[in-house]
């Protein structure tokens, strides 16, 4: 979640979408901020807890629009299927995993909460924490300090599963040693390219050959699905550069936040945890406050002592500078009635008793109108836009639904103009709007390719759409005629590439029987070493690489040859291994592998267990979940993606 947001300040995705596991303890945050509104429909129900599909949806729309950039044409159903189960998988997984946190009794002390929000890059000016930052980012996701703080201890407490599986995870000696013998392996190969390019004067493609080509692809030469696409728009920025703004109106709006604009009194504590509720624990602590305030004790250093709470005893039970708000009722109202180097105690709440020491107070300070003026004017623009765009995006809704037949009526009513891309593609839409997956769906659904208007759709947060479809150009095939040169370029192409192949089987056989290089390269003509900056070969010339020591990437060493030549099998007997692999372009390389030397365990071998470790770790937390998910009841909407 803290990562969702960072990432969305800083105008990037980082997340990616095809891989379950790596995703399992990110759902939230590819979700966007948790929704703290009225309870929607459930999309999802494990072991009676309600996932609701708003969420779901979201999430798949999310993972639709980055696969989607990697395809040309429509996505195929079983992609979809897919991507709608993975979806469901990372919700069931991290739903599992939290209601077994709660389960097992996993807690989070204020100090974690604090430390790690005060960290979170997003809500830090000039490398440190900044309130308004914190509460001003808040505050854009629709979502408040003491919201927030209780979803980040929550995610916290379930990290701790993850954590502790991790921490167990361990590599054997042998696995170690076997994992540095394979990466720090070396082979000694030789390679030849065989550009595809050097055979193109030679080969024609005849008219048969076209006209063959032609009718076995003709998939590859059909017009775009096109429509021309009407639409009009709701664009908050829009509407709140139209809100008209006075001093008395901001003046009036500041009276009503202007709370937010108080930096809170903070306070700088240590505190010293005793865990438990019963007697023992009480007198414990009793015990320790007699320490701490006995003349000349050191409490930094009996924090570190006594102290349960694992996160704040090594640094002498600091906590840092925090506001009332960042701490539990019981200890907030103790640490805010103290005094400078005041010690208090025990204070109870639900981690155990306290000894709380008070370092320092920061008064709190009010900002004035004046302060806050120009950066107030930008949030009463949007807040007042955001309260006519909720009444405008409905009022769209309601007029493209009652006069389904144009969208003319619903611009003049909301005083906006219908816009239209000419060109609007089923694969690729069309600019301004792109090419959303549930634009794309809506631009050709069989109702609005039937001439009604879509209902309003949200293409981001700020920007809804209603649309309108016409002069429908159904897909055609272009004739032979008018593509014929394309389709003659793709045979010829195949022509080179088989050529290629079949002097790459050439040159194996010759190898395998054991010719040298020199010779067996004779009938390919010349050859050039592989490309240097200062020297590239010509693009219908064999490259070739006698043999040379390489691991397992190599600069300037096509990455196909050296994956499939390190997976190739030993040489034996005196004779090298020969394997081919196909480049790019119809390219095709030749390689022998003359002897192969193990890598050995060095100085990095506390970080190739490490590695390993983690990828066992990866392995246990996919069981853990699968364990839970086996005993587990749940239940899927069957309409959750539709």
């Amino acid at each position: 979640m803290l990562q969702y947001i960072h990432d969305k300040l800083s105008g990037k995705l980082a997340y990616i979408l095809l891989g379950a596991l790596a995703l399992v303890f990110s759902v939230w945050g590819v979700q966007g901020i948790v929704s703290f509104s009225a309870k929607r429909e459930a999309g999802m129900r494990v072991n009676g807890e309600d996932i609701d599909t708003e969420r779901v949806r979201r999430a798949y729309q999310e993972q639709i629009a980055q696969i989607s950039r990697a395809f040309k044409g429509d996505l195929p159903a079983p992609l979809k299927t897919r991507a709608q189960q993975q979806v469901t998988d990372q919700f069931v997984a991290v739903t599992l995993l939290d209601q077994q946190a709660q389960k097992l009794g996993y807690t989070v002390s204020d100090a974690d909460v604090i430390r790690a929000v005060q960290a979170e890059q997003a809500f830090q000016v000039d490398g440190k924490f900044d309130r308004d930052a914190y509460e001003g980012l808040l505050r854009s996701r629709g979502y408040t300090p003491a919201m927030f703080e209780a979803e980040e201890r929550k995610d916290l407490r379930d990290r701790q599963i993850e954590a502790g599986i991790r921490l167990s995870a361990f590599a054997t000696e042998a696995e170690v040693k076997r994992l540095a013998a394979l990466e720090g392996e070396t082979r000694s190969i030789a390679y030849a390219a065989i550009p595809a390019a050097k055979f193109l004067p030679a080969v024609h493609a005849d008219a048969a050959a076209i006209q063959a080509y032609y009718d076995g692809h003709k998939s590859d030469y059909m017009t775009a699905d096109t429509v021309t696409l009407s639409y009009v728009a709701l664009r908050l920025d829009t509407l709140a550069a139209q809100v008209p703004v006075t001093d008395a109106d901001l003046k009036a709006y500041f009276d009503s936040v202007k709370d937010r604009y108080v930096q809170p009194e903070k306070r700088h504590a240590r505190h010293i945890l005793i865990q438990g509720e019963d007697d023992a624990a009480r007198a414990k602590a009793d015990s320790v406050y007699k320490e701490a305030t006995a003349p000349g004790a050191d409490f930094a250093e009996l924090a570190k002592k006594y102290s349960a709470d694992a996160g704040s005893a090594q640094q002498g039970g600091d906590l840092g500078w925090a506001e009332k708000g960042f701490f539990v009722p019981s200890f907030a109202d103790a640490l805010f009635a103290m005094q400078p180097g005041e010690i208090k105690g025990p204070v109870k709440s639900q981690f155990g008793w306290h000894i709380i020491k008070l370092e320092g107070i920061d008064a709190g300070k009010a900002k004035s109108f004046d302060e806050v003026k120009p950066q107030l004017e930008a949030e009463y623009r949007r807040t007042e836009a955001e309260k006519r765009f909720g009444d405008a995006q409905e009022k769209l809704d309601q007029l493209v639904f009652e006069n389904s037949g144009s969208l003319e009526p619903a611009a003049q009513a909301l005083g906006v103009k219908v816009e239209q891309i000419a060109d609007f593609t089923r694969t690729a839409g069309g600019a301004p709007l792109g090419a959303d997956p549930k634009l794309l769906e809506a631009a050709f659904s069989s109702d609005v390719l039937a001439g009604q208007n879509s209902r309003a759709l949200e293409l981001k947060p700020g920007l809804v759409v209603a649309i309108h479809a016409s002069n429908r150009r159904e897909p055609k095939l272009r004739p032979l005629s008018e593509v014929r040169a394309q389709v003659e370029q793709a045979v010829t192409e195949d022509l080179a590439a088989q050529a290629a192949a079949d002097a790459a089987k050439t040159l194996s056989a010759a190898l395998a029987a054991g010719t040298l290089w020199s010779d067996a390269l004779k009938p390919l003509g010349p050859t050039h070493p592989p490309d240097t900056e200062k020297e590239k070969a010509p693009p219908n010339t064999v490259v070739y690489q006698p043999a040379m020591s390489m691991v397992r990437a190599n600069a300037g060493v096509p990455r196909a040859v050296t994956t499939s030549a390190f997976q190739a099998a030993h040489p034996q007997g005196g004779k090298p291994s020969v394997g081919s692999v196909a480049l790019l372009k119809g390219d095709v390389a030749v390689y022998t592998v003359d002897a192969v030397q193990p890598g050995t365990l060095g100085k990095d071998a506390t970080s190739q267990a490490q590695r390993i470790a983690q990828s066992s770790a990866i392995g246990e937390i996919t069981a853990y979940v699968e364990t839970l998910r086996a005993a587990a009841s749940i239940h899927t909407n069957p309409q959750l993606f539709e």
